[in-house]
């Protein structure tokens, strides 16, 4: 009984090692598909044109979109040629809806948490050591016909953030997280694809939005480009006076 107790205990510890050295693989098969994880660290700003597709109302409106280190990000598109913005400063999600009012508006709650989770400019599998952020291999499983490997990240509130990545290129293909708006808990996910090269680096030109397994949004992109300059003034929520601006003095 002792020595199946000790072939137990070594065969435990061996898989734990075995796991975690995969892990470490599978991280590094990633960073490379990236570019190198010198390059994925060296970009703290992104800019990105293209459009926005909203499938349940048949709707596409052109869209332009900033996003700085560390959490920062505007959005504006337009619709039956009125401008929508909604942008993050760090601190204050709010948004521009001239339909709704022609001012500038703090968004409510739940949306506000969505948003700020989406400007959140880091990358938690570039980031998670030295935020202290346990990170686990799951395991490998398929996704539509595609193995990928199965990752979980913990976050210091207990929120769990599950990644899926391509088993063969190490490239993202969705995450998923479940966020409380209001009493309801909804599950959030990303999906990513039509990835391309910019600057020596694998990113995505289309993401999708998913809120309880239903698309609410559709991102295609023509452009992408890594570290424009951007003052942090153009994420501020304006005063009544600078409503007014153009996109041009924005830049």
């Amino acid at each position: 009984m002792k020595r199946i107790f000790v072939l137990a205990w070594a065969a435990s510890l061996l898989g734990g090692l075995l796991c975690a050295q995969t892990l470490d693989e599978i991280l590094a098969l990633n960073y490379q598909a990236h570019g190198g994880l010198d390059k994925l660290k060296a970009v703290t700003s992104m800019k990105i044109t293209g459009k926005i597709v909203i499938p349940e109302q048949g709707l596409e409106m052109p869209m332009v979109m900033w996003q700085k280190y560390p959490d920062k990000m505007r959005v504006e598109s337009r619709f039956q040629d009125k401008k929508i913005v909604q942008a993050y400063d760090g601190q204050k999600a709010w948004w521009i809806m001239p339909f709704l009012s022609e001012e500038p508006q703090e968004m409510e709650p739940g949306q506000a948490k969505l948003f700020a989770e989406q400007a959140d400019f880091e990358n938690p599998l570039v980031v998670f050591k030295e935020k202290g952020y346990p990170l686990e291999l799951l395991g490998k499983e398929e996704m539509e016909g595609t193995p990928v490997f199965k990752l979980k990240l913990t976050k210091p509130d207990g929120r769990e953030i599950f990644f899926y990545l391509d088993a063969a290129s190490g490239l993202e293909v969705k995450s998923t997280l479940t966020v409380k708006i209001g009493e309801t808990e909804t599950l959030n996910e990303i999906l990513y694809g039509d990835y391309k090269p910019v600057d020596g680096m694998m990113m995505p030109f289309y993401v999708e939005n998913k809120l309880n397994g239903k698309t609410q949004m559709q991102m295609i992109m023509a452009t992408l480009e890594l570290n424009p300059a951007m003052a942090d003034t153009m994420f501020a929520m304006p005063q009544k006076q600078e409503t007014a601006k153009t996109d041009g003095q924005r830049q």
